[in-house]
């Protein structure tokens, strides 16, 4: 059983709402293949099963800590230490690290900040949509593309100003903001709405 090209963290998501959690194995074969194991620092591959697929635990998903991805080792790491307090979550990643550097493996575990490990088990147990350490799909960017030019924001066809009267030479304003400008009503002094515009 080969990678798949589905999201993992997507796909991680899934199979903790479903209640069928993935394995943790030393190939990308499924169990019978391989053997499954419970240590994190010996395994290379998360294994789902309905569908079958494996990913790369070293592998980049889309959490992004400190401005760099994270890999699938800290996520599942974090996931399985959810119910544990910070300074034993730390202590045991600090144990996962040094297990692993004895076994002359480059594969280590980041340390997740509390928020950030709070983020990741809220979002990864469906009690939130979003999450701001995670970032959108390809499909997502290019359906956010897609409505900035649908709403003019962003390449299509310009807007055209119903007038250009309102508008102040000289100083830029924002194209939106001036969209929203053009369509409020215009309103003239107290005399003009008291006594009306005299024709000429």
């Amino acid at each position: 059983m080969g990678t798949t090209t589905v999201d993992p963290l997507l796909r991680l998501r899934q199979s903790i709402a479903a209640s069928d959690p993935p394995i943790i194995t030393t190939s990308s074969e499924p169990p019978p293949a391989s053997e499954a194991t419970d240590n994190l620092a010996a395994a290379t591959h998360l294994h789902f099963n309905n569908p079958q697929s494996s990913y790369p635990l070293d592998a980049a998903t889309r959490f992004v800590s400190s401005d760099k991805p994270v890999s699938l080792r800290s996520i599942w790491f974090a996931w399985q230490k959810k119910d544990v307090a910070i300074p034993d979550y730390i202590a045991s990643a600090q144990q996962l690290n040094e297990e692993s550097a004895r076994n002359d493996s480059a594969s280590k575990v980041q340390n997740l900040v509390f928020v950030e490990r709070l983020d990741l088990i809220t979002w990864l147990e469906g009690a939130s949509d979003e999450s701001e350490y995670i970032k959108g799909l390809e499909s997502d960017a290019s359906a956010a593309r897609s409505a900035q030019v649908a709403s003019g924001a962003a390449g299509g066809v310009s807007t055209i100003p119903s007038s250009a009267a309102g508008a102040r030479v000289g100083k830029a304003i924002d194209p939106r903001l001036q969209e929203i400008y053009n369509g409020e009503r215009r309103m003239g002094d107290r005399n003009s709405v008291l006594r009306g515009i005299k024709p000429t």
